[in-house]
């Protein structure tokens, strides 16, 4: 059973496989926009470490430009989107992406876009809920 960290990394490498995005597997104020990063949600640790398969209640969020807007909007909508080339959630969900086997990888939510201030700079951001089965 890999460890929460390498769950997360390979979460990140999915990512980047399936849409090209920049992704990290862990929360980062330093971004270079568009960038995804990977991270930990609430989770019953019963379902994680104490059971035969293993489900990861993970999150990510993709931070882009706040230049404009209508732009930042439309950046992330097409992250947003059900299928093509830059989906996280198609991304995820297709198996090819991965170079580990899993049971299943879903996303089971999307938020509406919000901004985001790091490390003094604001971006606009969208949040992934993702649920990851081994």
């Amino acid at each position: 059973m890999p460890s929460l960290d390498e769950v997360c990394t390979t979460l990140a490498d999915v990512i980047t496989a399936g849409t090209g995005l920049r992704a990290k597997g862990f929360p980062d104020d330093q971004v270079n926009a568009p960038e995804a990063h990977v991270l930990t949600q609430p989770f019953d640790p019963r379902l994680v470490f104490d059971s035969p398969k293993s489900a990861y209640q993970l999150g990510v969020r993709v931070m882009v430009q706040r230049t404009n807007l209508r732009t930042a909007y439309q950046d992330l909508r097409n992250f947003m989107e059900p299928t093509g080339a830059t989906s996280i959630r198609a991304a995820i969900e297709d198996e090819d992406n991965w170079q580990v086997d899993i049971d299943y990888a879903v996303v089971t939510n999307i938020s509406q876009p919000f901004e985001l201030e790091l490390a003094g700079t604001v971006y606009m951001a969208v949040g992934f809920d993702v649920e990851v089965c081994w």
